[in-house]
C-alpha cells in the first residue's frame, strides 16, 4: 500500500526532445505570439508530427543581441504522447493518480541543485548512466542549457558480456559490477579503447587439456574479458559525453564545463567513476543528493544509494523546488 495517492514519473530517450532556442524578444503580454514563434521553430527539428507530441516551453532569460536589441532564450520540451500515456497507464494501474510526467534530465537538475555544492554560475554536466538510457544534461545556475540521451547504457554492456562469455543476465550483471574497469592509474593504455576478445568462455573450457588450467586462471581470463568489454562500451559513452561538453563550450555559452556529476546504476561498476574522470580530464564525482536526507535509505550502500535513486529524489524535489517545465 502507498502512503500517497499521487505519483510523478519521468520519460527520456529518443522519444524526448529538449532544446534551447534564441528568439526575438516578446514581452510578458505577448504570450500567444511567443508560443506561435516557439512552435514554428520547433517544427524544424522535432522529428514527429506536432499533433503526436506533448509540448511545453519556458522562458530562460532575456539577453543582449547587440544591434538587434533584446532577444529571448527559451527552453522547449517535446515528448511523444504514446510514451507519456504509457507512463500514466502504469501509474494508474498501481492505483495512483499521475500528478506530473517530467523529463529525466530535469529530475537530475533538481537533484544536483539539492545535493551538490556548486560554484555559482559555473556550468556543470550531469550524466545518468542507467540501464536502458544514458542522460546527459548541462546546467548553469538554475537552468538546463543542454540535454542529450544516448541508447548506449548499462544493458548494452550486460548484453555484450552475455554474448561474449556465454553467461545469463544475472551472471553478466554481477560480473560487470564486480570486475568492471581495470584501473592502473593514469597511463597511455587507459586512453585506448580495448578490443573485445573473441574467445567464448565455454569454448575456452572445451579447449583445456586433460590436466586443465586452474580455476584461478579461468577466472582471471574471464575478468580480463569483462574489463575489455566494460572499457569498450563505457569508452563509447565517454566519447559522446566529450562531444556534448565541446558542443556546449563552442556553440552555446562559450565556457567550459567545470565539473561532471555521475549517477545511474552503471556507475556502481568497479572503478567506473575513476575511469570516466581520467578520460574526460574534468573533475568528476558521483552525485550524493542524500546528504540532508534521513530515513531507511541511508542504510544502503552509499554508492548504490547515490547511483540508483537520484532521479527519484529529483522528481520528489519538485514539490520543494517548484514545478518547472513538465
Amino acid at each position: 500500500h502507498f502512503s500517497t495517492k499521487r505519483a510523478i514519473a519521468a520519460v527520456s530517450g529518443e522519444s524526448v526532445i529538449v532544446r534551447v532556442l534564441r528568439l526575438p524578444y516578446f514581452s510578458d503580454k505577448e504570450t500567444d505570439e511567443l508560443r506561435f514563434a516557439v512552435e514554428t521553430e520547433a517544427r524544424d527539428f522535432i522529428p514527429f508530427d506536432m499533433e503526436d507530441v506533448a509540448f511545453d516551453y519556458q522562458k530562460l532569460a532575456e539577453i543582449d543581441a547587440g544591434s538587434e536589441g533584446k532577444a529571448l532564450e527559451v527552453l522547449i520540451v517535446a515528448a511523444q504522447k504514446d510514451v507519456v500515456k504509457w507512463e500514466t497507464d502504469v501509474i494508474q494501474a498501481a492505483g495512483l493518480e499521475p500528478a506530473v510526467i517530467d523529463i529525466g534530465s530535469f529530475a537530475l537538475v533538481n537533484a544536483v541543485q539539492y545535493g551538490a555544492n556548486m560554484v555559482p554560475n559555473e556550468p556543470v554536466a550531469l550524466v545518468d548512466i542507467g540501464s536502458a538510457v544514458t542522460n546527459i544534461a548541462i546546467m548553469k545556475g538554475e537552468h538546463t542549457r543542454f540535454t542529450r540521451d544516448l541508447s548506449t547504457a548499462g544493458n548494452t554492456i550486460t548484453r555484450a558480456i552475455m554474448s561474449e562469455l556465454g553467461l545469463d543476465e544475472n551472471q553478466a550483471e554481477k560480473a560487470k559490477r564486480d570486475f568492471g574497469i581495470s584501473y592502473e592509474g593514469e597511463s597511455d593504455t587507459e586512453q585506448e579503447i580495448l578490443t573485445i576478445s573473441q574467445t567464448n568462455l565455454p569454448d575456452m573450457f572445451d579447449s583445456l587439456d586433460e590436466g586443465g588450467e586452474s580455476l584461478e586462471q579461468d577466472e582471471d581470463q574471464m575478468e580480463q574479458q569483462v574489463h575489455a568489454i566494460c572499457e569498450q562500451f563505457l569508452g563509447e559513452i565517454v566519447s559522446e559525453i566529450k562531444r556534448c561538453l565541446l558542443f556546449y563550450e563552442n556553440q552555446l555559452d562559450g565556457e567550459p564545463v567545470g565539473k561532471v556529476y555521475l549517477t545511474g546504476g552503471t556507475v556502481c561498476m568497479k572503478n567506473a567513476d575513476r575511469y570516466i574522470e581520467n578520460l574526460l580530464d574534468t573533475p568528476t564525482e558521483v552525485l550524493d543528493p542524500f546528504k540532508a536526507v534521513k530515513g531507511d535509505i541511508m542504510s544502503l550502500d552509499p554508492l548504490e544509494r547515490c547511483a540508483t535513486y537520484t532521479v527519484g529524489l529529483g522528481l520528489a524535489m519538485r514539490s520543494v523546488m517548484g514545478e518547472g517545465v513538465s
